[in-house]
């Protein structure tokens, strides 16, 4: 199966933040023998809509799986395969951490998919910061009407929205794989022992602020031998 690793960083911040976060992403993809790929260039505003043409790279590209990656994320050294066949030797699913069971998200994905004419009843509300995904499941990428770009938390909830629309089922990802702080407290997780990819969403406020985290939990793990 030919498989990617994608991420994407748009300006100059978000590139000094994937220097530090892009080697344990590159180890990843040469330890499951999966292609690395960073998308520096926007192809459309707002900038978050880019990570659509992971639709594109697919059949372009021929992969038959790519996992996501946002450039926030730090990719511990005994991280599994995330991608793997699952109990029925299957690759073929969409696999995300569904964060809607514990956060409010649905009501806005209604009000969202109404908006456009479009009437669902949500099952899951994932993060997309970390996704797997294979070709089955194209209609994910899905692009809003030329000119319309919904930015109910960026392209996240338009998204989930295509799943549904698309009826997609959801093979969900433990929260160990999108440690993400409000994760870390629901769960009782320690992102240096626990998780196996630690998720920095919704801290870019203060990019020199995040970039010292980052690079500070990266020594951290380097320490502990992950």
């Amino acid at each position: 199966m030919k498989r990617a690793l994608v991420t994407q960083a748009f300006g100059d911040k978000w590139q000094e933040l994937l220097k530090v976060t892009q080697p344990r992403m590159e180890a990843y993809a040469k330890r499951y023998a999966i292609d690395f790929m960073a998308i520096t260039k926007p192809v459309t505003e707002p900038v978050q809509y880019s990570k659509l043409a992971i639709g594109n790279i697919m059949l372009a590209r021929g992969y038959q799986q790519v996992m996501f990656l946002d450039a926030d994320v730090l990719v511990t050294d005994d991280c599994e395969d995330v991608g793997c066949p699952d109990s029925e030797g299957s690759q073929h699913f969409f696999c995300a951490f569904d964060e809607g069971e514990f956060l409010d998200r649905k009501n806005g994905m209604v009000e969202l998919a109404k908006g456009f004419g479009g009437k669902i009843t949500p099952r899951f509300y994932v993060n997309t910061g970390v996704f797997v995904v294979s070709n089955k499941f194209l209609g994910l990428f899905s692009c809003p009407p030329f000119g319309c770009y919904p930015n109910h938390f960026g392209e996240q909830t338009w998204m989930n929205i295509q799943a549904h629309l698309w009826g997609m089922e959801l093979t969900p990802l433990d929260p160990a794989y999108n440690c993400m702080t409000s994760v870390e407290s629901h769960f009782g997780l320690d992102r240096y022992k626990d998780a196996y990819i630690i998720h920095y969403a919704g801290q870019s406020q203060d990019m020199d602020k995040l970039i010292n985290l980052v690079k500070s939990d990266d020594a951290k793990l380097k320490e502990a031998g992950r």
